[in-house]
C-alpha cells in the first residue's frame, strides 16, 4: 500500500490537470465477447459473497464490484484508501462466478477493470444481514436506499445538454477512491473522477445510511468546452402511467411509476407540486428560482393497492430530495418528460440549471445533499398538499378535460368543513377555465378541487394549469401545477 493522503483536493488536482488534455474514450479496451452479452447473460456473472471487500474484517461498510459487459463496457479504476495510504483494487477473475459463460473465459485477464461498485451496510440490523445501500454503475449514474426501500430512480453526477436538439453528452466516472471504514464508522466517503468531452470533475460522496439515507455531494467542475446546458444534481426516473393519466395501457396494475411528482421549494417557503405524466410528445417545464431551498422527484403515493405489484414494489420506491448547500444563485429547476410505452425506460429527468451558461475554462463548485427517503415532506416544511390528481375528458369531443385534485391538511394544520378555502386557479393561453371549485370530501377528510378546462380554437400547444387553496386564517396549500398536452 502506497503512502499517500487522499482527499478532495487530491482528486480536484487530477480533474484540473485532466481538463487540459483532450478527452479519450476507454471502451475500446473491453473485449468484444463482453460487449455482446445480452441482459440475461450478464446477470449470470455473479459476484461471490465471500470475496466482499472488508467482510472478513467485520467492517460496518463493505464493497462488491460489478463486472464489465452488456451495456457497461467502460472500465472503472477502483482504489482503496485510509488516512495515510492508498492502493489499487485490481481486477480478480476469482471474485466472480462466470462458469455459465464459456464465451468470455478466454478474455478474462488481470488487465481488465471493473464496471462499477456497490456499497453494503446493515440497514436492517435486526435481520443480521448486509444490505446494498448505494451503487455506482454506468456513466455517472448512482442509486441509494434507505431502510425497507426498493431501488427506483437514479441520481447522476452531471447532465450535459439534456433534452436539446443536439446530442446529449453523458459524462462518466472513470476512477473511484473508496475510504476504508473504521470499525465504528456510521458514514463512508467515496471520491470519484468525472470525465467527458466537455467537462472534468472531482466528486466527494459522504454516505450516511439510515431510515432515510443521506448522500452529501461536493463537486468541482472544469469546463473543457462551453455547453448549452449544464444540469446540476440531476435525477432520472420512470413514469409510465398513473391515476392522472387520461389514457392508460391495458395492464392489470392501476399505476406504474418510480416517481409520481416533482416538488420544488423556494427560499420564501412556497412549494410547487407538479404531478408527472407522459404523452405522445416530449414535455418540458422550467421553474424559475431566485434562490432554491430544494427540489426532488417524489413517490408520494405509498399504498400497495395503488400499484398491486408484488415483484416491483413500486410503493417502496424512494423519493429523492436535493438540498442545496450555499447560494446557487438564480436559475431554474428543469423537468423533462419523454414518451414511453413500457416501465423499462427512464423517461423523466429533473435538475437545476443556472441562468449563467458555463464558459470554457471555468471552474464551478457545487455542494448539496441527496435524501433518499419515504417522507412526504422531505424539506421539513408541512403545508396542505395534493394527495391525488386524476384526469378525464369531460366531453366526447375531448375539448374539455376535468382535473380532480384532493388536498390533505398536512402535519401542522387541521381541515374542517366550515373553513372553506378560496380557489386561485389559472390557465395559460390556448385554454380557458370553465369552472374551478372545491367540495368537502368527508371520506378522506380532505378538500376536493374540480377544474374543468376548455381547449380554445384549434391550438395543440401545451396548456399550463395552476391552482392554490387559500384559507381564511392565512394558510395556503402548495401550488398545484400541471401541463395539459392535447
Amino acid at each position: 500500500m502506497k503512502r499517500l493522503e487522499v482527499d478532495f483536493g487530491y482528486v480536484d488536482q487530477i480533474a484540473k490537470k485532466l481538463a487540459e488534455d483532450p478527452f479519450e474514450s476507454l471502451s475500446d479496451e473491453v473485449p468484444e465477447s463482453l460487449k455482446v452479452l445480452d441482459y440475461d447473460d450478464y446477470r449470470r456473472i455473479r459476484f461471490i459473497e465471500d470475496m466482499t471487500l472488508w467482510r472478513k474484517e467485520g467492517m460496518p461498510f463493505q464493497a462488491q464490484f460489478f463486472h464489465l459487459g452488456y451495456l457497461f463496457e467502460e472500465p472503472v479504476e477502483l482504489n482503496e484508501f485510509t488516512e495515510t495510504h492508498m492502493q489499487r483494487v485490481p481486477y480478480v477473475n476469482e471474485f466472480f462466478d462466470t462458469s455459465d459463460l464459456s464465451s468470455i473465459q478466454g478474455d478474462l485477464s488481470s488487465s481488465l477493470d471493473y464496471a462499477g461498485v456497490k456499497i453494503l451496510y446493515a440497514l436492517h440490523s435486526d435481520l443480521k444481514r448486509y444490505d446494498e445501500v448505494v451503487s455506482f454503475l454506468g456513466a455517472s449514474y448512482f442509486r441509494a436506499l434507505g431502510k425497507d426501500m426498493h431501488y427506483g430512480l437514479s441520481a447522476r453526477g452531471l447532465a450535459v445538454d439534456t433534452g436539446l436538439s443536439r446530442a446529449e453528452e453523458f459524462p462518466r466516472f472513470t476512477r473511484f477512491w473508496l475510504g476504508k471504514p473504521l470499525g465504528n464508522s456510521e458514514s463512508m466517503t467515496i471520491y470519484a473522477l468525472l470525465d467527458s468531452k466537455s467537462v472534468t470533475g472531482a466528486y466527494q460522496f459522504t454516505i450516511v445510511p439510515g431510515e432515510t439515507t443521506r448522500v452529501d455531494v461536493k463537486c468541482s467542475l472544469y469546463m473543457r468546452e462551453a455547453v448549452e446546458s449544464l444540469g446540476i444534481a440531476p435525477l432520472t426516473s420512470m413514469f409510465w402511467f398513473g391515476e392522472n393519466s387520461a389514457i392508460k395501457p391495458s395492464d392489470y396494475r392501476p399505476e406504474v411509476h418510480d416517481s409520481d411528482g416533482l416538488l420544488i421549494e423556494s427560499s420564501n417557503g412556497q412549494q410547487i407540486w407538479r404531478p408527472l405524466d407522459v404523452g405522445p410528445q416530449s414535455r418540458h417545464a422550467y421553474y424559475e428560482q431566485t434562490q432554491l431551498n430544494g427540489f426532488g422527484l417524489l413517490q408520494r403515493d405509498r399504498a400497495f393497492d395503488s400499484y398491486e405489484d408484488l415483484e416491483a414494489e413500486y410503493h417502496k420506491r424512494p423519493s429523492v430530495w436535493v438540498e442545496p448547500k450555499g447560494d446557487w444563485g438564480k436559475g431554474h429547476v428543469r423537468l423533462l418528460e419523454l414518451p414511453t410505452d413500457s416501465e423499462f425506460d427512464d423517461n423523466v429527468v429533473a435538475f437545476w440549471e443556472s441562468e449563467k451558461t458555463p464558459k470554457q475554462g471555468e471552474n464551478l463548485i457545487y455542494e448539496y445533499s441527496l435524501h433518499w427517503t419515504k417522507q412526504r415532506t422531505p424539506s421539513g416544511k408541512s403545508v396542505p398538499y395534493a394527495t391525488s390528481s386524476r384526469a378525464g375528458y369531460a366531453d366526447e369531443n375531448q375539448r374539455d378535460i376535468l382535473y380532480i385534485v384532493d388536498f390533505a391538511a398536512g402535519d401542522e394544520y387541521t381541515f374542517s368543513p366550515e373553513n372553506r378555502p378560496k380557489v386561485d386557479a389559472r390557465a395559460s393561453s390556448g385554454a380557458s377555465l370553465v369552472f374551478a371549485d372545491v367540495a368537502w370530501n368527508a371520506e378522506a377528510g380532505a378538500w376536493r378541487l374540480t377544474l374543468r378546462v376548455h381547449a380554445e380554437g384549434g391550438s395543440s400547444a401545451p396548456v399550463e394549469l395552476s391552482c392554490q387553496l387559500n384559507f381564511g386564517d392565512g394558510v395556503s396549500s402548495e401550488l398545484w401545477n400541471y401541463q395539459w398536452t392535447r
